[in-house]
């Protein structure tokens, strides 16, 4: 059996929950933040990740839960691992293991979905970065053909399927939403479908200058829901909390079970530390586009609340 670099898990303070988080992947996101695309961590065979897991879950909550979060990187590069992975956290009665992925994989080999299902995957998320093939080449680097098919697969298998999108100012917008919803209501109009909001301030590169706003966001949140019956925006597209809910920091263990309590500082420094490194942009240029984005989340925040105050006096 194959090893995969296995960064660290982390471990939520709300509820006993774990996720992997696996290094590696084969896109590369233009507007990518995350670290783990490049690979690094600790090689682990599937037994020696479930092992680690288990004691740092007996370390912290004196139990093993029985949710999981795969993501990466991309989780699904070895097949062998995934499956071996999935099918060691249903024998220690994992009740939800939830696979994040680009779904490239499990649209290019045929057998694969089935394969998961089969292993006891429960439910599958997957980014769909764009409806256009053109547009998807020039974010990731590969075509989204793959991904359409893996789509199709899951929404005929018994794994629960939740679809996502960033919106991107510009690039991925209402357009290109209302394809993507076009294509998810012709395989079954109850798929779950998220819209999230692009984030330019941690961006591996920069595709473009600001986040989308809220007017942008809904009226991309009504195009979907008119084909769609189960359309999300995220909590942090300013929708689905007047207020939002304060964050908590959570625990990252690594492979050696040492552990960190890290804050959304403390990962927004090793996002910054990750993209200055590769030269595309500098440390400075980041802190500058967050204070930005900062600035523009402040505004919506604003205005949502003036619109809360007003609907509640009529």
């Amino acid at each position: 059996m194959g090893k995969r670099g296995v960064q660290y898990f982390t471990l939520s303070e709300m509820e006993p929950r774990v996720w992997f988080m696996l290094t590696g992947c084969n896109f590369r996101c233009k507007g990518c933040f995350r670290p783990a695309r490049d690979g690094g961590g600790t090689a682990l065979t599937a037994i020696e990740t479930l092992e680690i897991m288990d004691e740092a879950c007996l370390n912290y909550y004196g139990t093993v839960p029985t949710e999981a979060m795969i993501t990466g990187g991309e989780p699904t590069l070895d097949k062998a691992y995934l499956l071996s992975l999935v099918m060691g956290l249903r024998k220690r009665e994992f009740e939800k293991v939830v696979l994040m992925t680009n779904g490239y994989a499990l649209g290019v080999d045929e057998n694969y979905v089935q394969e998961l299902e089969e292993a006891g995957l429960t439910e599958a998320h997957v980014d769909l970065k764009s409806f256009s093939c053109d547009v998807h080449k020039w974010y990731t680097g590969k075509s989204n053909k793959s991904v359409l098919r893996a789509i199709e697969k899951l929404s005929a298998s018994g794994i629960e399927l939740l679809v996502q999108t960033v919106y991107i100012p510009g690039i991925v917008d209402e357009k290109e939403i209302e394809q993507i919803a076009k294509f998810l209501a012709s395989l079954n109009k109850n798929i779950r479908y998220r819209i999230n909001p692009f984030s330019p301030a941690f961006a591996h590169e920069r595709v473009t200058t600001r986040m989308p706003t809220i007017e942008e966001m809904e009226r991309a949140y009504e195009i979907a829901s008119g084909y769609l019956h189960n359309v999300i925006i995220s909590r942090s597209c300013y929708r689905e909390y007047p207020t939002p809910p304060p964050q908590k920091t959570w625990v990252t263990v690594y492979p050696d079970l040492s552990f960190k309590r890290r804050s959304m500082e403390d990962q927004n420094k090793e996002r910054i530390s990750w993209v200055s490194q590769s030269q595309s942009r500098s440390a400075g240029d980041i802190l500058r586009d967050k204070a930005v984005e900062k600035g523009m989340i402040r505004e919506i925040e604003e205005g949502r609340l003036k619109r809360t105050s007003s609907r509640s006096t009529l």
